[in-house]
Order: C-alpha cells, then structure tokens, then sequence
C-alpha cells in the first residue's frame, strides 16, 4: 500500500506526485461533514478563480440533505462544470508534450487502489446511505486523480485548493446550475 507512484525517473515531479498521494491517504474523509467555516468557503472562491467562474452561490448543506440534493445534481447550466469539463483533455496535452504519457495509465491505476479504503471508510462513518457513500467515494477517487495528473501535468494544480478543503474535513458536493454544495 505505501508503494509510490512509478514515475521512473525520480525527479521534482515524482516527489510532489508521491506527496500528493501520501496527503490524499492521510485524509479523514468527511470529518466535518455538516460543520460551516468561512475558510472553506475561501477555498471554493479560490478554486471557481482558478476555473473563471465568476458567477455561483456557496450552498452548505446538512448531512441529512446530501441524499436528497445528489439525487437532482446535474452538470447543465453550470458555469463551473463547463469550465472543469476542459481541464483533463488540458492536462492530457500538457503530459503528452511532456512525454509522460506511459506514467498517467500507472497514476490512474495505483492512485484510486491507495485511496478507496480510506476515503470508503471515513465516508461509510459519516453517511451510511449506501448511494450516497458511492457518489462521495466516486468523488474522492475524482478528486485524488485529478489532481495527481495536474501534479504529472507540471504548472499550477488548479484541484489544490479543493484538496485543502478536503483536508481540512468538508467536502465538494457538486453543483446544481451555479449554485456549488458544500459539506
């Protein structure tokens, strides 16, 4: 389970892509589910800056409304979505140019395998609906992969700063139009 990444050539990259995961791991998935702070809020401001979404409502939500409101999530109408729809053929260009084509299949391989088990567990402790515990588990495995591949992508990880909010125990729900859920 601790096996790094095999990006073969160990460089700058390699370290902060094994950084990513080694953080991605230590996260306790969901811990402050249901629990507001202005600081997350700071990072979902950050992250729709780093997408140019200028135009969105931060919705906290309760655990008990999370079934309810992913069951209507939908990506029409969303500024943000739009935007995010982008970023992996970006970063696909980016790591093709790059010449690192052969390490994103081992990212998309070895980086759901270390986190599932951890997010599944922390996530099944906080909501054990079982469609829910899915749709936020499919979203941690998201998250970590995308921004491992910004991290093999070089430039600026723009899924930074939805990492820190993860981290810090809240959770991207998703959007509904402009209007972006968080837990």
């Amino acid at each position: 389970m601790s096996e790094n990444i095999n990006v073969a050539e160990a460089d700058l990259q390699t370290k902060s892509i094994d950084a990513m995961v080694n953080r991605l791991q230590a996260i306790h998935w969901g811990k402050k589910a249901g629990q507001k702070n202005l600081e997350a809020e700071e990072k979902v401001i950050e992250f729709m800056n780093d997408l140019n979404v200028n135009s969105y409502e931060i919705k906290w939500l309760s655990k008990e409304e999370v079934p309810e409101t992913i069951s209507r999530l939908t990506f029409e109408g969303s500024e943000m979505w739009e935007s995010l729809n982008e970023i992996p053929e970006e970063l696909s260009r980016k790591i093709k140019e790059a010449g690192h084509e052969k390490y994103l299949l081992d990212l998309g391989d070895r980086v759901p395998e270390r986190i599932f088990h951890g997010a599944y567990s922390h996530l099944f402790q906080q909501f054990e609906e079982k469609k829910t515990v899915e749709y936020l588990v499919g979203l941690a495995m998201y998250v970590s992969v995308m921004s491992c591949t910004a991290e093999l992508a070089e430039g600026k990880n723009i899924f930074i700063s939805i990492v820190d909010l993860i981290e810090a125990g809240h959770l991207p729900i998703g959007s509904e139009g402009n209007t972006f859920y968080l837990i």
